[in-house]
């Protein structure tokens, strides 16, 4: 499945997929979040690319779901929400055995940011702000408790998915989001001298790290997404969102 609003290019070995919907923040829809799961499933079986590329466009990574989507599914009774787990493309991304870079220059909120951390490496500039906000609209996000909650503190994480509040990269970083932080225009020489690093590792070594890794990192279902969305609260209040 490809979209308009998501471009692949492979350059000297790398694979680089870019979000582009600037007119909605880059936010995801089922064709797109498939379009990235089918663009990582083709980098795992070509031996011409070894690391991936994630990046937005234009102040965005991405905003998570189309919300405006999901209401359409629901009036059209909610059906077509079933079909978000087909398209979610972080266990691809997450088992991919090569190494994966998120690169965010802006907003990375709610699957946009579950995007950005299931990849290995999160390149960020100072200017980018993060959200987990599914709360506000009475859904509750499947994947991100359970990414975050063996290493970002309690405190914190509880605050951030309970109130959806906004932070920045100095919190971001200091609870484990992120890798690097940098000025918006270190970006490109840092994203450079990441991908000039990790591809002194022999891709065998990492492949082994990464399955290591990966025994502690679960990736759920949409079930506890769909349970909420099919509720009254959060049909309610995304009914109130696409009307702004």
């Amino acid at each position: 499945m490809s979209t308009e609003n998501v471009t692949t290019t492979v350059e000297s070995g790398i694979l680089t997929i870019r979000i582009h919907r600037p007119e909605a923040r880059n936010a995801l829809t089922k064709a797109m979040y498939a379009a990235i799961r089918d663009a990582t499933r083709d980098a795992y079986v070509d031996d011409a690319v070894d690391l991936v590329l994630i990046r937005g466009s234009e102040g965005a990574f991405a905003v998570g779901g189309d919300l405006k989507e999901m209401l359409g599914d629901l009036e059209a009774g909610g059906r077509g929400l079933f079909a978000y787990d087909e398209c979610l493309p972080f266990e691809a991304v997450r088992s991919l055995p090569k190494p994966t870079v998120a690169v965010v220059d802006g907003l990375c909120i709610g699957g946009g940011l579950t995007l950005a951390s299931v990849c290995d490496v999160v390149v960020a500039t100072s200017r980018s702000k993060f959200a987990m906000p599914e709360a506000r609209v009475g859904v509750v996000d499947a994947q991100m408790p359970r990414l975050f909650r063996s290493h970002v503190p309690p405190a914190l994480l509880r605050y951030w998915l309970y109130s959806g509040a906004s932070f920045g990269t100095d919190e971001a970083f200091a609870a484990g989001l992120l890798t690097k932080v940098v000025a918006p225009e270190e970006l490109e020489a840092t994203v450079d001298e990441v991908v000039a690093n990790l591809r002194k590792g022999a891709p065998g070594a990492i492949r082994m790290y990464k399955k290591i890794l990966n025994e502690t990192r679960h990736v759920s279902s949409m079930e506890d997404a769909l349970t909420t969305l099919f509720g009254p609260e959060a049909q309610e209040r995304i009914a109130a969102f696409g009307q702004h």
